[in-house]
């Protein structure tokens, strides 16, 4: 009777490590491929006006222009503003900046959206340098 409970035990303990593998393997292939499959094109929960132009939606597929020469510029803007976020592309104030480079939109625009709006915006941006 042992002799049967240690197979079944080796067997379920087979099981259960090959599920694990197989669900460790499918969580590495959507993290790689998070930013091919999430489009650049943020979509508002409204539609805003500024300077008479409607915005309902925003494009950040000019995340992928970036340069070094922007990172430092992004952190040249932190430093005069006396901001030192721990997590940058974490960080609403800084992914604001970012997104006012790849838009071309200016400070006003961004500071009017709503937090959920901005939020969408920031994580976008956080998943593309992150992943």
């Amino acid at each position: 009777m042992s002799k049967e409970i240690e197979n079944n035990t080796t067997e379920m303990a087979g099981l259960e490590a090959a599920s694990d593998m197989s669900a460790s393997s499918a969580t590495e292939e959507v993290s790689t491929n998070l930013n091919d499959r999430l489009p650049y094109v943020v979509e508002l929960t409204k539609q805003y006006d500024l300077e008479g132009q409607k915005i309902d939606k925003v494009d950040l597929s000019g995340l992928e222009d970036l340069t070094t020469a922007d990172a430092e510029y992004m952190d040249r803007v932190m430093a005069k503003m006396d901001y030192h976020p721990k997590q940058k592309y974490q960080d609403i104030t800084y992914t604001k900046h970012i997104a006012m480079r790849v838009t071309n939109l200016p400070i006003e625009f961004f500071n009017s959206l709503r937090w959920k709006d901005m939020q969408s915006i920031s994580s976008r941006i956080t998943i593309y340098f992150l992943y």
